[in-house]
């Protein structure tokens, strides 16, 4: 079934490959990671499968945290097989070629830990604030390029809440891309590139396949390091802008981080 999956996945962004390009270097009026969405990834009868293979969330692990509320599958190799190909589909030699064909973003390699991606599912109140992926790998020495999420939540409306955020670098402006089902969305990964989910709002459960891709080189051209590692609290994480004294809190706490480094 992978060989299936992955050619199901090269055909559909080659024949795609333009517009995708088009989305992914768009100037928005706000400037936020360069991404792009493509529906229709997968015919709907697998995308379908896929979603009832889903784990039932009492089989998840709940992550409840600054920031963050939301169900996590940790591994991979315990879903069901219909999800490990997809999972290790997405990490194929010819899918990087078409990413890296339509992003521009060259010498990407596949996660060798198989530890970096995975399965997740949010249900009603939970969310995302913004935040940035860890710059590496677990071992350090490979750059995260490209984050890719594919969503199979059945009918999901942009009213259910649950979408994608893209977020300026301020973290004050964001523009956001809807968890549609059988829809694959891929974003730059680099310093600036903060993103998050807002809540969801329905009874009906977010899901969604997370995979990201690596470089040995740095995508700015200059090396960089940054990890949510932090004795205070997660660095790579800031409250939305309505949330006025957890913003108010975290400038102090930034500010006491930097004065002891």
């Amino acid at each position: 079934m992978k060989n299936q999956l992955t050619d199901l996945i090269v055909q559909r962004l080659n024949e795609s490959k333009e517009v995708l390009k088009k989305q992914f270097f768009l100037e928005h009026s706000i400037k936020v990671a360069r991404h792009f969405a493509l529906d229709n990834l997968l015919p709907t009868e697998i995308a379908e499968k896929i979603y009832v293979n889903f784990p039932k969330p009492s089989q998840m692990r709940l992550l409840h945290s600054y920031g963050e509320l939301k169900l996590k599958y940790s591994y991979v190799k315990h879903a069901s097989s219909l999800l490990q190909d997809l999972h290790f589909a997405i990490q194929d030699p010819k899918i990087i070629a078409m990413i890296e064909e339509i992003t521009g973003i060259k010498n990407q390699v596949p996660d060798r830990s198989r530890l970096a991606g995975g399965i997740s599912t949010l249900l009603k109140g939970h969310y995302i604030n913004p935040h940035l992926d860890n710059s590496h790998d677990v071992d350090r020495k490979l750059y995260r390029t490209v984050n890719l999420l594919y969503y199979v939540s059945p009918n999901w409306k942009l009213e259910n809440g649950g979408n994608y955020e893209l977020w300026d670098e301020s973290v004050k402006s964001c523009i956001i891309v809807p968890s549609f089902f059988n829809r694959l969305v891929v974003m730059e990964t680099n310093r600036t590139s903060w993103h998050a989910v807002n809540p969801v709002v329905c009874d009906s459960p977010r899901c969604c396949i997370f995979n990201y891709f690596f470089s040995e080189k740095s995508p700015e051209g200059e090396e960089y390091f940054h990890s949510s590692s932090s004795l205070f609290s997660n660095p790579l994480i800031k409250p939305r802008p309505e949330q006025k004294i957890r913003r108010t809190i975290a400038r102090v706490k930034d500010s006491l981080l930097r004065k002891l480094w």
